[in-house]
């Protein structure tokens, strides 16, 4: 059985190297197949591993992330001896870290006594102590704090006499505080009568050397009231001088994290809990008061929750891959299968067909493999930076730390199982033959493809329709619950209508060249003749590349108009929310809070505000202009108003602005206005100081009109002032305005302020420099002399969203995807042409031998790739073009008053596609070159004996 195993392993070696050129296009195949799937649990991991690292970082803010704080409070739990204290301490300073299997970096152990009253030496206690004060010890401490005079304590020595003075530090800040100098002596009292007496002695102070060090577990000012001792003194002398002595004990531990993925989580949460269970075994109440095992848990399930999304994601750029190997096994079948038939007649069992060429796939899948799994190693790393759809350029702190996990061979190995799979399909169907009815299919294929048999296209149109009516009952994305990158339903029903549109079209093609040709059999000539004869009589020879290009081109005008518009959505929602590049808020002087200069001692009173004096003094807004970076500033006063029309109330808000200015700085687009420009409707306002833009909503609720005049009581700070106005203009929509949040208006800023009696705060929308952040603009603002509240930035709102790792994890697998998928489309199509013109060499050596010149050979070969580049790029971009229309829509979030606002916009990635066309263009010229190449070559007389043979 072993040599027969061999033998076969052997016939398959040989048929890898035979067509190496095939087989180098199926290891492509293979490697893309491993590296997009390796890549998802591989990015998954290392991002939320990222934001695991930076939560426990904030959450402890001076202590690391994988840092275990165990502590013992006596008391609150009663104090210990050293018979207590000293098992605990072997267990954790010694065996926890193995328990719970992570490098340890960092061990500090605190120790310290109860409060102690501190005298000088030789003093009574018959008055107040100078402090009290706890002594212990910190081990590690030399290497962590300086000293501003004297030295480190002694370390003493295990015959120490107990009654010997202990030498101790004392902090910087309570040296100064009372006066402690070096070699000063002290003696500390426990309470009662019978308590503790420990002479001490000063030896130094010191002060940290680095207060956010990690070696300090609490902040370094806690240990101020603390006279710290060297440990072995604090054992020697310290311990025996009273029993029950330990108070508090605290056990710091950091430990390397950095490795830590989703499939060691579960055994380091066990390893802490089979700690803290041997911990409170050891010495009850013993608590852990600080660890990474909250966080741990939540990036567990997140990393799991974005695998499996990232993975629901994947699926049609992985058929994609998949569907390519299968084109490219098939293609090696062909050329294999006057072989296959062979054996077969010679008595080979189908099986053992199967198992050569499952063993050709094991040779390639092993080496596919390995490199697939350091290929998703950088796949993941660039899905790390991906900014937007085929964009990694977002730089959000360092690279991602990638980490191969079991999970991410299981992944791999997956993928490689999927593409073996992928390539016995037509191994399957090959080995049916025997040489008799092998070279009865040889002339023409009889049967259709499977799918066609079976009505496959046409069942695919059913979870189709299912889908889309799904997404239409939502209306949006679960009616404002989740996120788009939350919902895989958006992605996976439009790459199902692209694909069985697709297939059902692939019925239509022989008809439509059976046309065509009808066609051309009328017109003159005889090359376009013989090119459409030959597609419509062989159309299954051109299924799988024209599938290809079909499903690669209308995925890829999905993929970046799905992302063109959510880029530009994602800007409109920003620059909406903050109405310009940067919005300030800012307040100027309150003369009302002017006070009278009083005696010292006087309580300040306030000085009266004259009528006629403004209640608020500002400087001009020009002077934003002096700051570098700003280049525009428009004021803009954002007030509540009330409305009263026929005695019904309603409170809104109301924007007024410098109209001069504000078309320079705003965010607008022409639907807010039903398609009038911002130009236009500041005309409108310069008609009359007292015209107003209304919501829509306010002038259909009161049967209002334009040119009807509105009373509308304004509350700015706190001063209320009915002012008439005139209605000149209807908004659907107005930057930092929101429908559900009541009607609003749009006045000059000028009137309201000459009504009101003078200037009230307001904010300054800004135009910016896109190398200056908010912060800076705000700071040079403030330098000017001029109060900011608040400074929002719309650049910056927009690259904290991008660098979500969810939008990046899907932007970066269709980036990838879409590369990998047009990449092999290319690679396909031009094996395709190759292998194609080999397998028909008799016929087109018997067609040049009949009087077709090498130019008509040409044209014909030419004819023939141009119809499937151009029918496949064609009918994937309409194909493209109409699932965008039809679903990206539904990606808005909400309904209703709470839609997505400011609406959806659908983008058609138009520059996207043309780089594609370029490179199908390149493609087919390179394909259209290499035919010619080999027509040339071509010797008819061996086509021709070929054929005799044959």
């Amino acid at each position: 059985m072993f040599s027969n195993f061999f033998s076969l392993l052997i016939i398959a070696a040989r048929r890898v190297w035979n067509q190496r050129l095939l087989m180098l296009c199926l290891l492509a195949g293979l490697i893309v197949a491993v590296g997009i799937l390796s890549s998802i649990p591989l990015y998954a991991d290392a991002v939320q591993q990222r934001l695991m690292q930076g939560e426990l970082t904030e959450a402890g803010t001076y202590r690391p992330p994988f840092s275990f704080l165990w502590r013992y409070i006596g008391t609150w739990n009663g104090n210990i001896d050293r018979d207590k204290y000293q098992p605990i301490d072997d267990y954790v300073s010694q065996q926890s870290a193995n328990t719970i299997g992570l490098p340890l970096s960092l061990l500090v152990r605190h120790v310290q006594t109860d409060k102690l009253r501190l005298f000088p030496a030789g003093d009574t206690q018959s008055r107040e102590p100078l402090l009290w004060m706890t002594l212990g010890f910190i081990s590690g401490l030399e290497d962590h704090i300086q000293l501003s005079e004297g030295q480190f304590p002694r370390e003493g020595a295990p015959g120490s006499a107990p009654d010997g003075d202990v030498e101790v530090l004392v902090s910087q800040t309570l040296a100064d505080q009372l006066g402690v100098q070096v070699g000063e002596r002290y003696v500390m009292f426990g309470q009662g009568s019978q308590g503790a007496k420990i002479p001490v002695k000063i030896v130094g102070v010191w002060r940290p050397t680095n207060p956010g060090d990690p070696y300090w577990f609490y902040q370094p000012q806690a240990f101020d009231e603390v006279l710290l001792a060297a440990e072995a003194a604090f054992n020697a002398q310290v311990l025996p001088a009273s029993e029950n002595q330990i108070a508090s004990v605290v056990w710091y531990q950091v430990y390397d994290g950095s490795r830590v993925r989703t499939a060691d989580v579960q055994r380091l949460l066990d390893g802490v809990t089979t700690v803290e269970a041997r911990v409170t075994a050891l010495l009850n109440k013993t608590t852990l008061d600080a660890s990474p095992v909250a966080a741990l848990k939540t990036y567990s399930e997140a990393a799991r929750t974005l695998t499996l999304l990232l993975t629901i994601f994947s699926v049609p750029v992985l058929l994609l891959v998949l569907f390519f190997i299968g084109q490219i096994a098939a293609m090696v079948v062909q050329r294999g299968q006057g072989e296959i038939a062979l054996l077969r007649s010679r008595g080979t069992t189908r099986a053992q067909v199967l198992f050569i060429h499952l063993l050709e796939g094991v040779l390639v899948g092993v080496l596919g493999l390995s490199i697939g799994l350091i290929a998703g190693s950088a796949l993941a790393q660039w899905m790390g930076r991906m900014r937007t759809f085929l964009d990694p350029t977002l730089t959000n702190g360092h690279p991602l730390l990638i980490v191969l996990s079991p999970a991410t061979v299981w992944y791999g190995v997956i993928g490689v199982v999927l593409a073996i799979a992928a390539m016995l399909i037509p191994a399957l169907s090959a080995s049916r033959h025997t040489i008799v009815t092998f070279r009865w299919s040889q002339a023409r294929t009889l049967r259709k493809p499977a799918w066609q048999r079976y009505y496959l296209d046409g069942l695919l149109l059913i979870p189709t329709i299912y889908g889309w009516y799904l997404l239409r009952q939502q209306g949006s994305i679960a009616s404002g619950q989740g996120t788009v990158f939350s919902n895989p339903l958006l992605f996976l029903v439009p790459a199902l209508f692209c694909f069985s549109l697709a297939l059902l079209f692939m019925r239509l093609f022989p008809i439509v060249m059976r046309a065509f040709a009808w066609i051309a059999d009328r017109l003159p000539g005889i090359t376009a003749l013989l090119t459409l004869r030959q597609v419509a009589r062989s159309t299954g020879q051109y299924a799988g590349p024209l599938l290809l290009l079909t499903i690669t081109l209308s995925l890829a005008t999905f993929s970046a108009s799905m992302a063109a518009t959510l880029d530009g959505h994602l800007r409109d929602q920003a620059y909406y929310q903050v109405g310009a590049d940067v919005n300030l808020a800012e307040l100027g002087e309150d003369t009302t809070e002017q006070q009278q200069a009083t005696l010292p001692g006087q309580q300040p009173v306030p000085q009266p505000r004259k009528e006629d004096e403004p209640r608020w003094l500002f400087m001009p807004v020009s002077d934003h202009l002096r700051v570098p970076g700003v280049q525009a500033a428009a004021r803009v006063g954002d007030y509540s108003v009330t409305s009263d029309i026929g005695g019904r109330q309603q409170t809104g808000r109301l924007l007024g602005i410098d109209r001069a200015e504000f078309p320079a700085v705003a965010f607008f687009r022409t639907d807010f206005a039903q398609r009038e420009a911002l130009g236009s409707l500041m005309n409108r306002l310069a008609l009359n100081r007292a015209n107003v833009l209304v919501s829509r909503d306010y002038l259909e609720r009161n049967t209002l009109k334009i040119g009807d005049p509105i009373k509308l009581t304004v509350n700015a700070a706190g001063d209320f002032k009915t002012i008439d106005f005139t209605i000149a203009g209807v908004l659907e929509l107005f930057p930092t305005l929101y429908p559900q949040d009541g009607p609003f208006f749009i006045v000059n800023l000028e009137y309201v302020f000459e009504q009101l009696g003078g200037l009230y705060p307001y904010d300054v929308w800004l135009t910016t420099d896109r190398s200056t952040d908010a912060e800076a603009i705000a700071n040079g603002v403030r330098d000017l002399g001029i109060t900011v509240v608040t400074a929002e930035d719309a650049r910056e709102m927009i690259t904290s969203e991008q660098a979500r790792p969810e939008r990046q994890g899907v932007f970066g697998l269709l980036s990838v995807g879409f590369l990998a998928a047009a990449s092999l489309t290319v690679l396909g199509f031009l094996v395709y042409a190759i292998v194609s013109f080999r397998r028909r060499f008799i016929e087109l050596g018997m067609l040049r031998a009949v009087g077709l010149s090498v130019t008509q050979m040409a044209l014909f070969l030419t004819g023939e790739q141009a119809i499937v580049i151009v029918t496949g790029a064609g009918l994937g971009t309409a194909l493209g073009v109409l699932a965008s229309q039809l679903f990206i829509p539904f990606l808005q979030v909400g309904t209703g008053k709470t839609a997505t606002v400011p609406p959806f916009v659908v983008q058609i990635a138009w520059n996207q596609l043309w780089t594609i066309y370029a490179v199908f263009g390149a493609m087919f010229l390179i394909a259209v070159g290499v035919l010619t190449v080999l027509l040339i070559r071509m010797k008819v007389f061996e086509a021709i004996k070929l054929g005799e043979s044959i």
